[in-house]
């Protein structure tokens, strides 16, 4: 059995990768104390509030860990937030609110700053015991440019850079990293920015399972392969 923790694991895809990974030892982390319990009590994992956008939170969920864990398998950085919006329509009212600067800022520091921040703090523990694996839910935002979303865009490629650059420097160390980028899915993850997609545009997308399995596949690979970076899509969507 494996230490597995799992950013963003309220909801969507992160709760659908718990589900799938119940029979794993999993360290649950979100903002959203409600439905992390419910999925913790379902998959029986130990949880942790934790908004991975605040350095002091995450200190202390890594100094917790630390105490209560000999090793840490894998981490699975899940915790994300959506926008949209071109520049020129950022004041009209269905994007206004959405790309407030300080909500701008929170997506920033959630998408882009909250994996690298989660990569940085687990690094240790994983280069200290030899070994290691990490998960990305990136996006296909992440491999190519889409105009109609540039923060989303600038976050998820940044996040897409960031694994490029340390990619050779964690495989040095025993540690394989891979990015999961898939297309639209049909999760609440739009509703959650008030920004509904139509039913239509769902339809097309991706389950959360879907990625799940991505994820199941990627996580029991033998540990001398890795796959650093895997695009998914429902055929429908393009």
């Amino acid at each position: 059995m494996k230490n597995v923790i799992i950013t963003g694991s309220a909801n969507g895809v992160g709760k659908a990768i718990a589900k799938m990974l119940k029979d794993e030892n999993l360290i649950l982390i979100d903002v959203d104390e409600n439905n992390l319990e419910k999925i913790a009590i379902e998959t029986n994992s130990e949880y942790y509030v934790c908004d991975v956008s605040e350095e002091e939170q995450i200190d202390k969920f890594v100094n917790d860990i630390k105490e209560k864990y000999e090793k840490i398998d894998c981490l699975i950085n899940c915790a994300g937030m959506w926008i949209s919006g071109d520049m020129s329509k950022v004041d009209e009212e269905t994007y206004k609110e959405m790309n407030d600067l300080s909500r701008i800022k929170k997506v920033i520091d959630t998408n882009i700053y909250g994996t690298i921040a989660m990569i940085r703090s687990i690094f240790p523990i994983m280069k200290k015991q030899g070994f290691g694996q990490i998960i990305d839910i990136n996006s296909q935002s992440g491999v190519m440019c889409e105009p109609p979303y540039p923060i989303y865009n600038a976050t998820k490629t940044g996040a897409n850079a960031f694994r490029k650059a340390i990619q050779t420097d964690l495989a040095q160390n025993n540690i394989k990293i891979t990015d999961v980028c898939p297309g639209l899915i049909q999760t609440d993850f739009y509703k959650r920015a008030n920004d509904p997609l139509p039913e239509n545009i769902m339809k097309k997308g991706l389950t959360a399972e879907d990625i799940a399995n991505t994820v199941k596949f990627v996580f029991e690979l033998p540990h001398e392969i890795t796959i650093p970076c895997i695009e998914v899509r429902n055929i429908k969507n393009y």
